[in-house]
């Protein structure tokens, strides 16, 4: 079953990969919240603009067996309403995450915000409400609801670029674990 997803990457980094898919993260057997497992991505600033297209960090992929796809399938028909994990970063500034939910051919995808905001090198809970007429989606990328979360297969996370670091040279940290899909409440 989709809901109730857990992925803690407690024995490797589950096939999910780097901010262009070309590398699987790296992975820590410890250092998590609560001392946990997590996975690390990196990402040069360099190639930002203020105000652009916030650049993807991390991905899982049905294609790449993320999560031996644990994760993909039918959201609306399972009752998802949102997702939830633990994030850290090493950049000077606090940073709002983004990310996007799309189908297996990784398009349509919605995108989504996170009001939460991140600060330097702190382990800090980030959830998406992702239930029809949520604020938080702020775009379905030319798609429908239904036809994106009727079929998910592909996840990217990033993060807005904060202007005083856009397009600076600078080779950042990413850190995630405890992936949860979380259902509607009982």
């Amino acid at each position: 079953a989709i809901n109730g997803f857990t992925e803690s990457f407690t024995s490797g980094a589950a096939n999910w990969r780097n901010f262009n898919g070309t590398a699987t993260l790296g992975w820590s057997a410890a250092g998590g919240p609560s001392d946990a497992a997590f996975v690390t991505g990196q990402f040069n600033l360099a190639s930002t603009t203020v105000g652009g297209f916030p650049p993807t960090v991390m991905r899982a992929a049905a294609s790449y067996g993320s999560s031996n796809g644990g994760y993909a399938g039918n959201w609306i028909t399972e009752g998802v309403t949102s997702v939830g994990f633990w994030f850290r970063h090493d950049l000077s500034d606090s940073i709002a995450l983004t990310g996007r939910f799309a189908t297996p051919t990784n398009t349509p995808g919605a995108s989504v915000v996170s009001s939460t905001l991140v600060a330097a090198n702190t382990w800090t809970f980030v959830s998406f409400n992702v239930a029809q007429g949520s604020s938080d989606i702020i775009s379905l990328g030319g798609g429908t609801y239904s036809a994106i979360f009727s079929n998910i297969g592909n996840m990217q996370f990033g993060f807005t670029v904060p202007a005083v670091l856009a397009g600076q040279n600078i080779d950042a940290q990413f850190d995630i674990t405890d992936f949860n899909v979380v259902p509607a409440p009982g």
